[in-house]
């Protein structure tokens, strides 16, 4: 086979001329010839899957086209085709021309409330009612929306309202009352219990309206008309001792071994009674302690087994010839031991007399009490006497006690009234007194008014009448000190003013007076009833 530059070159070949090559696919790989036309077709397949060949335009409607047609490269061009001249007062109208805009045809404008579609193609607006002024200036309107004097910013909560934000789309809830629903003994108007609701209160089915404290008893706490506890009354006229003295004692009452006393037992925390009779005196330290010692130097004779001779009950001092003289006029007590000295070895007795000075016992007033306040006993020696008479350095005990007159007690006990010494001279021994002796406290009786009202329907009724505050609460009666008991009878409340805009229905209003005895300062009730209606 000839090389193949040793060919003659085509300067023009053509899509026919032949061209040699193998054939891969074929077996033994044979030489074969190709057309020009027939390797550029392969190549055109391989190069894309498209068939376009070249790219034509057209013009539509509206739009048109330029730059066509294309087979291997180019540019193409669009452009409106409308009629008119575009500008900031034209605009493209269906019919493709540029043109100012009219009043007539639809603009296809939507108008929505809250998101809502109220009209997909508006014709007009129309604004109507006040705080809108729409003026017009040749084709140009003019809408007015003036600001709002006293616009709302913001919600704030209070109480028993909430709110879920405090500006925007506020929602408001109410977290306190909803509504009322009437209990027992109540009534509503309207029954629902919603909007401007009118509560009436029937009257309690019980028939208690207050307590009032008696004799001997107080208010313990709360009020007499509202959770009121009583309890016993200790202090003042009114305590439960003294009233309820047996009348008319004066002095008290004197009791026997056989009456009942109460007493808290301490180890049980119980309240028991016993008898003066049965008292032990464990039980009386202070009166035992009192007695035995004035018991401490007196001889005894407890331990005397024999009855051949007298019981020895008494002691007596004396000499031989006192004795003797005795003996001789058989004046001797058989139950007395007579201790003889001789009688050159008697003493010469000297005597010691006993005086008090009182004007250290003063009354209410601080001046010197008037001896009828009280009266004084001396002893000496135990025994009542203003004077001793006895040997030299004899020893002596002066007790002088006072004991108020009735309707008196000493309210400072009595100093100075006790002395003690050795008998040495005959200048007289004077005691100073001192203490307070004052009458018996007798307070005057106090009664004290309150204005209980069990009133429907309305508010309290102004109350009016007689007495030193006019019959209202907090009106007094007085006794006169001492006294023992008050009649209330000087109380008179009226009831008959009802409160602003009401009447008293039928039948009301009620006073019950306060009325009856009482024996110690204390609160009596006057009670108004009745039921109120709205004018």
């Amino acid at each position: 086979m000839a090389i193949i530059y040793s060919y003659p070159v085509e300067a023009t070949p053509t899509t026919s001329d032949l061209l040699l090559g193998t054939s891969v696919a074929a077996d033994n790989k044979p030489t074969k010839s190709f057309t020009i036309a027939s390797l550029a077709a392969l190549v055109s397949a391989n190069a894309g899957t498209g068939t376009v060949t070249n790219v034509a335009t057209a013009n539509s409607t509206f739009v048109n086209m330029t730059g066509g047609p294309i087979s291997t490269s180019g540019v193409l061009q669009a452009s409106l085709s409308a009629s008119g001249t575009p500008s900031s007062s034209t605009f493209l109208r269906g019919d493709n021309t540029w043109a100012p805009a009219t009043s007539t045809g639809s603009p296809n404008i939507s108008v929505l409330d809250e998101g809502t579609e109220i009209v997909t193609a508006v014709e007009s607006l129309n604004f109507t009612g006040a705080g809108v002024d729409v003026t017009a200036s040749g084709n140009v309107a003019v809408i007015d929306i003036p600001s709002p004097t006293g616009a709302v910013t913001s919600l704030i909560a209070s109480t028993g309202i909430s709110v879920d934000q405090a500006t925007g789309d506020v929602t408001v809830s109410n977290t306190g009352i909803t509504s009322l629903i009437a209990g027992t003994n109540i009534t509503l108007s309207p029954a629902t219990g919603l909007g401007n609701v009118v509560i009436n209160a029937t009257n309690n089915p019980g028939t208690v309206q207050s307590v009032v404290p008696g004799n001997g008893l107080q208010l313990d706490s709360g009020v007499l008309t509202s959770n009121p506890v009583l309890g016993m009354e200790y202090d003042g006229s009114n305590n439960y001792i003294l009233v309820g003295k047996s009348s008319g004692a004066t002095p008290a009452a004197v009791t026997t071994s056989d009456d009942f006393i109460a007493y808290n037992q301490l180890s049980s925390s119980e309240v028991k009674t016993t008898t003066f009779a049965t008292l032990p005196t464990t039980a009386l330290p202070l009166v035992k302690q009192y007695i035995d010692d004035g018991d401490a130097n007196t001889i005894k004779n407890t331990n005397d087994t024999f009855n051949t001779t007298a019981t020895i009950n008494n002691v007596v001092t004396l000499t031989d010839v006192e004795y003797a003289t005795l003996v001789a006029t058989a004046t001797t007590n058989p139950n007395t031991l007579y201790i003889a000295i001789l009688d050159v070895n008697k003493c010469s007795p000297l005597t010691v007399n006993f005086a008090t000075t009182t004007t250290g016992i003063i009354d209410e007033t601080g001046a010197t009490a008037p001896g009828g306040d009280y009266t004084l006993v001396t002893r000496v020696n135990g025994v009542i006497a203003s004077s001793i008479t006895g040997c030299t350095d004899e020893a002596y005990e002066v007790v002088t006690t006072a004991t108020p007159a009735a309707g008196y007690y000493f309210e400072e006990a009595l100093t100075g009234n006790t002395t003690t010494g050795l008998i040495s001279a005959t200048t007289p021994v004077t005691q100073t007194l001192v203490g307070k002796v004052y009458p018996n406290p007798t307070p005057e009786i106090e009664a004290i008014l309150l204005v209980v009202y069990d009133v429907q329907g309305g508010p309290d009724p102004t109350v009016t009448g007689t007495g030193t505050d006019g019959g209202i609460t907090g009106d007094t009666q007085t006794a006169a000190p001492g006294s023992t008991s008050l009649v209330v009878n000087g109380f008179v409340t009226n009831a008959s003013t009802p409160p602003s805009g009401y009447t008293w229905k039928a039948g009301s209003p009620t006073v019950v007076q306060a009325s009856g005895t009482i024996y110690g300062s204390q609160t009596v009730i006057a009670t108004v009833t009745g039921t109120l209606e709205l004018t």
